[in-house]
């Protein structure tokens, strides 16, 4: 599907919320300091089946304690026993013998967890040499681009276009900001929900009645942090599909409910491939399809029915909205305690990967991740996670 994964399978069901080692509770967290917050750290890492009572009622009931184990044990076994957890900028972190994990929590008064984050893990030592080079050894056909202001600093295919999931969805949002920066629209203006803006997962707008009232922002802030699928249909529909596919460089642009109906039919799915003329006016033509099974749209890539975007474009479009305060919901797999800002975007689908991030050091400076992986096969998400954090890590100032 065209979302943004979760590593450590908090949620099989919606791939969409933060690509990370692992999410629990659902959102980035203010950063608190103290000892309790460290002991706490320490017990739930060492033994997380035992730690039922350090967590509040509310959030045992948004995600079961089994849930909770399962997710810091297959870290264990990724990463290795704790060595220490100490405080860092932005929250704190468990050292293991070969990896550091940024942890975001929240206490309640009685010291108990309301709020758990575990950042992508970060290999210790090395340099973006080795990084770059674990990146290339990746399966599968790879792209990445780094940038440091106009300047490219390392690249691999970066001008290829590849499948990158809902990573396109930085294009309807350079399109909207564009409206609004020439007094097209507001933020605030609304725009009502039709029957045919309804998608599949990721997201929760789709649950919504027809004629929900939505501001802009919501809309953007939902595509934006959550992938929201429907959220992004509505957007396509108001800002107008052909703008939005000449901004990423794109003949046709599927919504992602047509997505997802190409995916569940495999003749149209070859005519859509096969015929580049005609893929305007098959689109069309779906406009009055059911959605499909979600099973059968669920299947492995299928060639030719994706966003084929290079890195170079997302990496433009990127830093040109990275001020959106939509950004702030969701940084990724990035420490966002080592930057002034993070513009985040990701995608996937089964054999599709993209990553990409515009980072705003505390000197002021821009920079730009953008990392695409396609394969025929399973993607190791977590090991993509890693690496593109530590590329984020190993980017920022010695100041930031």
């Amino acid at each position: 599907m065209p979302t943004e994964s979760l590593t450590a399978r908090v949620s099989a069901a919606c791939r969409a919320m933060a690509l990370s080692a692992g999410l629990i509770g659902g959102a980035v967290l203010p950063a608190s300091a103290g000892e309790a917050e460290v002991e706490t750290i320490e017990a739930v890492y060492a033994d997380p089946a035992a730690a039922g009572a350090r967590f509040s009622e509310g959030f045992l009931q948004a995600v079961p304690l089994a849930q909770i184990a399962e997710i810091v044990e297959s870290m264990r076994a990724r990463y290795g026993p704790a060595a220490a957890v100490r405080e860092e900028a932005g929250g704190y972190a468990i050292e293991t013998a070969s990896h550091r994990i940024p942890v975001e929590i929240a206490l309640d008064a009685e010291g108990r967890i309301t709020g758990l984050f575990f950042r992508a893990a970060l290999p210790l030592g090395g340099d973006i040499t080795e990084t770059l080079a674990a990146i290339s050894e990746l399966p599968g056909t790879v792209s990445y681009l780094v940038r440091s202001g106009d300047a490219v600093l390392h690249g691999r295919n970066g001008g290829e276009k590849l499948a990158v999931g809902s990573a396109f969805k930085l294009g309807i949002l350079k399109v909207l900001i564009d409206d609004i920066a020439v007094g097209k629209r507001k933020w605030e203006d609304v725009v009502r929900l039709q029957a045919q803006d309804k998608s599949l997962p990721s997201g929760t707008l789709q649950r919504y009645p027809d004629g929900s009232p939505f501001t802009l922002h919501t809309l953007a802030a939902a595509m934006i942090a959550n992938s929201d699928n429907t959220a992004t249909d509505v957007l396509i529909r108001v800002l107008g599909a052909e703008r939005i596919a000449e901004t990423l460089g794109l003949d046709a642009l599927p919504t992602t409910r047509a997505f997802f109906t190409l995916k569940a039919d495999g003749a149209l799915a070859a005519r859509y491939r096969e015929n580049p003329a005609e893929r305007a006016d098959i689109l069309a033509g779906l406009a009055g399809r059911p959605l499909p099974d979600p099973v059968r749209a669920s299947v492995h890539h299928t060639p030719g029915v994706e966003w084929y975007v290079d890195a170079a474009t997302l990496c433009e479009l990127a830093l040109s909205v990275r001020e959106a305060d939509v950004f702030a919901l969701n940084p990724g797999p990035v420490n966002a305690g080592r930057w002034a800002g993070v513009a985040f975007k990701g995608g996937s689908e089964a054999g599709v990967l993209n990553l990409t991030a515009a980072l705003t050091g505390h000197d002021r400076r821009s920079r730009c991740v953008s990392l695409t992986v396609n394969s025929d096969t399973t993607i190791d998400e977590t090991r993509v996670a890693e690496l593109f954090a530590a590329l984020a890590e190993q980017l920022a100032a010695p100041g930031d």
